[in-house]
C-alpha cells in the first residue's frame, strides 16, 4: 500500500504514516471474523481496505449485523437513561476485559431491558394508584367535615323548630311549609352531589362554569388542601381544593361531569353515612400503606438492577 499510484498522487492517508506498509489478505473463518478483528483493532497495526465500497450498505453483507448493533447500542443508552435518572453512576474503570460473545450479549441486553421495562411500568401502575388513594383519602376527610357540619346545623335546626312548636310564633319562626318540609322527609327535594379535587389555580372559573351550566341550580363547597399533591395522572405536584357539588336532575350531573373532565378535576365516591365513611376512611390507609411497602420494594429491586447494569455497564460499551 506504501507504492504511489499512476500520476504520482499517494493513496489515502499514505502522508500520514511513519513506515512503509504492506498489502496482505487475511482469510478468516465467518465464526472467528469478530474476535479476529477485535483483536487486530486493539494492536492498531492494520488499516483496513473497503472491497465493497461501490455497494451501499444495505447491499453488503453484514448490514443485519450492524442493525442488531445498532439495537444493542439503543438499549445501551436506555440503561444510561435509567441511572441517570436513579443518580447511580457506572464503574469508570471496567474489570478484567474477558471475551463476550456478541449473540449472548444481545441476548443478555434484552432480558435486561426487558425485565427493567416492566419493573418501571409496574412502579408506573403502582405510583399512579398510590397517589389516587391519598386523593381519595383528603376528600373522605375534607367532604366528611362538611357533612358533619351540615349535620349538626341541621339538628340545632330541628331541636329550634321543637321548641318554637310549644312557644310563641315569631318573625323568625319558619313558615308552616317550610315546617312541614322538614318534618316530612317524603316532601323533601333529594339532592345528589359529586365530589372530587380540582387544581387550585381551576378552582375559581371551575366554579363559575358550573354556576352557569346549570343556570345556578348548584351548590358548590371548596376546602383548600393544605399541602401540595402529586396528580395521579400528571405525576406533577399540584395545589389542589377538595370539592363538593349538590344538584338536582340527570341533564345538571351530565353537565357537571363534563366540566369536571374538561378541567381535570379527579372525582372519587363519598357517602353521606358517617358510619362508613369511617370504615372507608380506614380501608383507604390501609391501602395506602400496603402500595407505599409494594412501591418501596419495588423501586429497591430496580436500584439493585441498575447497579448491577452499571458495574459492567463500561465493559458492554466497550
Amino acid at each position: 500500500m506504501a507504492e504511489a499510484r499512476a500520476g504520482g498522487c499517494c493513496p489515502p492517508m499514505d502522508l500520514f504514516r511513519s513506515e512503509a506498509m504492506q498489502l496482505v489478505q487475511l482469510i478468516i473463518p465467518i465464526e472467528s471474523a469478530h474476535q479476529t478483528v477485535s483483536n487486530l483493532g486493539d494492536l492498531g497495526l492494520i488499516q483496513f481496505k473497503d472491497l465493497n465500497a461501490d455497494k451501499s450498505p444495505f447491499q453488503r453483507t453484514y448490514a443485519a449485523q450492524i442493525k442488531k448493533f445498532g439495537e444493542m447500542a439503543r438499549k445501551l443508552r436506555f440503561f444510561r437513561e435509567q441511572m441517570v435518572k436513579s443518580g447511580i453512576t457506572p464503574l469508570t474503570k471496567p474489570g478484567a476485559k474477558s471475551d463476550i460473545d456478541v449473540d449472548d450479549l444481545e441476548v443478555k441486553l434484552g432480558e435486561l431491558e426487558a425485565e427493567l421495562v416492566e419493573m418501571n411500568a409496574n412502579n408506573e401502575k403502582l405510583q399512579r394508584s398510590y397517589n389516587e388513594l391519598v386523593e381519595y383519602k383528603l376528600v373522605l376527610n375534607k367532604a366528611g367535615e362538611f357533612f358533619s357540619s351540615a349535620l349538626r346545623n341541621a339538628t340545632a335546626l330541628q331541636k329550634e323548630l321543637e321548641s318554637q312548636q310549644t312557644g310563641e310564633e315569631s318573625l323568625d319562626t319558619p313558615l308552616l311549609l317550610d315546617r312541614e318540609i322538614l318534618n316530612d322527609p317524603s316532601k323533601q327535594v333529594k339532592l345528589g352531589f359529586i365530589t372530587g379535587l380540582v387544581p387550585k389555580e381551576k378552582s375559581m372559573p371551575f366554579e363559575r362554569i358550573i354556576f352557569r351550566a346549570t343556570r345556578g341550580n348548584v351548590y358548590i363547597k371548596l376546602a383548600a388542601v393544605e399541602e401540595p399533591v402529586v396528580d395521579p395522572v400528571s405525576g406533577e405536584k399540584v395545589e389542589k381544593n377538595v370539592f363538593v357539588v349538590f344538584y338536582s336532575g340527570e341533564k345538571a350531573k351530565t353537565k357537571i361531569l363534563k366540566i369536571c373532565e374538561a378541567f381535570g378535576a379527579n372525582r372519587y365516591p363519598f357517602t353521606e353515612d358517617f358510619g362508613k365513611q369511617i370504615l372507608m376512611i380506614s380501608e383507604v390507609s390501609g391501602r395506602i400503606s400496603e402500595m407505599k411497602a409494594a412501591i418501596d420494594a419495588g423501586l429497591f429491586h430496580r436500584s439493585h438492577l441498575l447497579q448491577t447494569i452499571g458495574d459492567q455497564f463500561v465493559q458492554w460499551k466497550e
